[in-house]
């Protein structure tokens, strides 16, 4: 399994085992650099790793492994500014791995989100304030569809008041005050999934990683709604980018969890199902129960 390495906050690469046991026998590796692979939770002192031990080299005389996340090279972690907001975001796209250095205190990551949805705010407005409701357009979509039983709904739809602008703003802003925390219930939800299949990642990495991949994603989405003057191609673009907005999104969060991304993925359609069942399924059945006994 590849092996990441760091000095001093800066990457060193990615090397197999073998590689490391020799570089730390000639020097080119020490052994307070830290490292990481995948299934680990904090980078630890290669020093301190129990199969390069046998290579002579002491143990770290640094910090004990719990330790370890002090060392973080998040750059949002470093210091607060719009220049680590982005930093952070694309180092989260091109160099997941070093996501597991992260500290990950909830309070930092929820600002970092309010953040990201503050970014993706005006493109909101934009998209409202210049191309209006989209009740026609979506109406014209069903239509084309030539289904009969969508007819009905596009007239409604077609028959729908506008909403107005001063409504539009408000939702947009009562929106960038609610989603974050909307957002961190989600990754309550996700730890208790974790939990569910035995992944032992503590509550508060779980949510301030949701917090920072989906702030990452709102920001990169966001530009999608300028496509406001046309429906059919703002949901095309938007289904052609689903699935690399999925692999960019689950890649970041399984390396700030420590949990493979696929793993990630699983638990999250399993708290979704779960989820549709508890809001769709039982209510359901709840009403057709209460039908028959009339």
């Amino acid at each position: 399994m590849q092996i990441h390495v760091a000095r001093h906050q800066q990457q060193l690469g990615v090397f197999a085992a073998e590689d490391i046991l020799a570089g730390l026998q000639s020097g080119r590796f020490h052994a307070t650099d830290l490292a990481w692979r995948d299934g680990m939770q904090v980078w630890t002192p290669l020093g301190d790793w129990p199969e390069f031990r046998t290579s002579g080299v002491p143990a770290s005389p640094g910090a004990p492994a719990a330790e370890a996340p002090a060392a973080s090279m998040i750059p949002w972690e470093q210091g607060k500014s719009l220049g680590s907001f982005f930093a952070t975001i694309k180092l989260s796209i091109a160099n997941p791995s070093t996501l597991a250095t992260g500290r990950y205190a909830f309070g930092d990551w929820l600002a970092f989100c309010y953040l990201g949805v503050l970014f993706s705010l005006p493109f909101q407005l934009a998209g409202a304030l210049v191309y209006g409701d989209k009740n026609a357009q979506v109406a014209e979509f069903l239509r084309g569809l030539g289904l009969p039983g969508l007819d009905k709904a596009a007239d409604q739809l077609a028959h729908t008041e506008p909403t107005p602008a001063a409504f539009m703003v408000f939702g947009a802003i009562m929106g960038l005050a609610i989603a974050p925390l909307l957002y961190a219930f989600f990754g309550v939800l996700h730890w208790l999934g974790q939990r569910v299949f035995r992944y032992p990642v503590p509550l508060e990495r779980t949510v301030a990683a949701s917090l920072l991949v989906t702030a990452m994603v709102a920001v990169l989405m966001a530009p999608l709604q300028l496509l406001g003057f046309s429906f059919i191609a703002q949901m095309a673009l938007s289904l052609l980018l689903l699935v690399p907005a999925c692999v960019v999104y689950y890649r970041a969060f399984g390396a700030a969890t420590g949990v493979n991304p696929w793993v990630q993925f699983g638990i999250s359609c399993f708290v979704w199902f779960v989820l549709g069942c508890c809001c769709c399924g039982v209510p359901g059945i709840l009403f057709w129960g209460a039908a028959v006994t009339r």
